[in-house]
């Protein structure tokens, strides 16, 4: 079996809090797709609402395409294949646009 890959043009933001367990867990899958397009966002430093998000548990995942499309993937297990394979169905899932507060995490910085 072939491990899925993440996409191209595809960009992830791990939404969690340092409180919680999970999010620690899936710190070890994150630091194996470390990069330009992955980043780990702690909603409380970065003073965003998870009610506002519509995150309903931690961790959450945003996934976005250049053109701004959002997709949320959460709660994720901390299994990289499985994550993997999560964000490789993408084209499965309705397009949104992001969430007025995420919008400023979407610039590369």
């Amino acid at each position: 079996m072939n491990t899925p890959t993440l996409p191209a043009d595809v960009h992830v933001l791990v939404l969690c809090a340092d409180w919680c367990t999970q999010c620690r867990a899936f710190t070890a899958v994150a630091d194996t797709l470390a990069g330009p397009r992955l980043r780990w966002v702690d909603i409380e430093d970065a003073g965003l609402d998870a009610d506002e998000l519509g995150i309903t548990a931690f961790p959450s995942v945003a996934v976005l395409r250049p053109a701004g499309v959002l997709r949320y993937l959460g709660p994720v297990r901390a299994d990289r294949e499985g994550f993997l394979a999560q964000v490789a169905q993408l084209s499965r899932l309705d397009e949104r646009a992001p969430p007025a507060a995420l919008r400023p995490l979407l610039s590369p910085g």
